[in-house]
């Protein structure tokens, strides 16, 4: 027999939801602060932001198949759905962060 989902259940995935909105936010303004010229981003991130997002929502949407198929609840479907986005924002937050802001000459 499956776990049944409880409370705690749904609210970790509405954290694992925000979380996933407030690194995307993050990414966003890194990468608008790049364009502007105030922080050091590589050459290549307006094309790397573009095509790495296709490859991302397919696994998404791959991994919350999956999960619905199998007939897991609706929480651990979105969990899987955003599992994948989580990994490549996580990722891209901690590389340009890492980069610090432009020094103005």
């Amino acid at each position: 027999m499956r776990h049944a989902p409880n409370m705690f259940d749904l609210m970790s995935t509405g954290a694992k939801v925000w979380r996933l909105g407030f690194e995307t936010h993050n990414v966003i303004v890194l990468r608008v602060m790049g364009m502007a010229g105030v922080w050091n981003t590589p050459f290549d991130e307006s094309w790397r932001m573009v095509t790495e997002k296709p490859h991302e929502f397919i696994k998404s949407g791959r991994d919350g198949m999956i999960a619905a198929m199998s007939g897991a609840h609706p929480s651990k479907v979105v969990e899987a759905s955003i599992q994948p986005l989580d990994r490549a924002t996580n990722a891209n937050r901690k590389r340009l962060s890492k980069r610090g802001p432009r020094r103005l000459r």
